[in-house]
């Protein structure tokens, strides 16, 4: 049996996480709280495999509470429960050690699937917030010269051109154009402004 428990503010939320776990025979609910306060120590007295953690609650929300978490007990598997896909709460929450991460309005059979996979040692995370993550570790990668030469490259500025805005050698703007692409993966400046431009990381030049 694989011991879970809740962690979520949400008094129906719980009562439905409660009712899909009891109904999968390889799930056993060994606890629930309403907050994040005493987190840790709930953790160690009911000793779950995989804990569903909500990640918006008042007081202690679901990054203060994961934290606290993963200070007495770093090795625990948590699934993340929320009704966002914010970037920032992504970013943080799997760099914290989350090993799931869920929208609330996903089916029973979702959950118990991310129950199952972060408890076999996997992780469970949506394709779209897989996205998010990533374009966020590429931003946070970025030195702030790079962050400067894309934007003036999405600008529509040649190589020559951003040399002279910024001050530096043409040669050092081949050298960050080089870095980029590498880092968004991408063969040329076309593919690396749309990039660029899909994930956020600057603005939509057709837009303005």
């Amino acid at each position: 049996m694989i011991r879970v428990a809740i962690i979520d503010d949400h008094y129906v939320v719980r009562v439905g996480l409660k009712t899909i776990i009891e109904m999968d025979d390889e799930l056993e609910l060994v606890g629930e709280a309403a907050s994040g306060e005493g987190a840790a120590a709930f953790i160690l007295t009911t000793k779950p495999d995989v804990l569903l953690l909500d990640i918006r609650m008042p007081g202690k929300d679901g990054i203060e509470t994961l934290e606290s978490i993963m200070t007495v007990k770093p090795s625990q598997k948590v699934v993340m429960l929320t009704t966002s896909d914010a970037d920032d709460e992504v970013y943080r929450a799997l760099n914290l050690g989350a090993r799931g991460y869920l929208l609330k309005d996903r089916d029973s059979d979702a959950i118990c699937k991310a129950v199952k996979a972060v408890n076999a040692g996997g992780k469970f995370i949506p394709e779209a917030v897989r996205e998010i993550y990533q374009r966020r570790q590429m931003m946070t990668d970025l030195t702030p010269r790079e962050r400067e030469v894309l934007e003036l490259v999405a600008d529509g500025l040649t190589n020559d051109d951003v040399a002279k805005r910024l001050g530096i050698s043409y040669e050092s703007v081949k050298v960050h154009m080089k870095h980029l692409l590498f880092k968004f993966d991408v063969h040329d400046r076309t593919e690396l402004v749309s990039l660029a431009m899909r994930g956020g990381f600057v603005k939509d030049v057709s837009a303005k």
